[in-house]
């Protein structure tokens, strides 16, 4: 028969992986923006490619994804 699992043990168990998991997708959000804003990092060298179309650009995907994000190391 198997043993009864401890609810303190459990709680500190739970809480301890939704900490853990949050802060993995915290970090897997910063990365996406770091990597989604260095593939349009020289988008204004594109022939073609003026001020108009590049605000048309920015407005669409938002601006967040063209800012420098400062991802801390752990």
């Amino acid at each position: 028969m198997a043993k009864k699992p401890n609810p303190v043990l459990e709680k500190a168990r739970q809480e301890a992986y939704n900490k853990g998991f949050k802060k993995g997708v915290e970090m897997g959000q910063d990365n996406a923006c770091l990597i989604f804003a260095s593939k349009f990092e020289g988008l204004q060298e594109v022939p073609g490619i003026g001020p108009k179309l590049m605000e048309k650009i920015v407005n669409h995907f938002g601006r967040e994804y063209f800012e420098v994000v400062e991802v801390e190391k752990t």
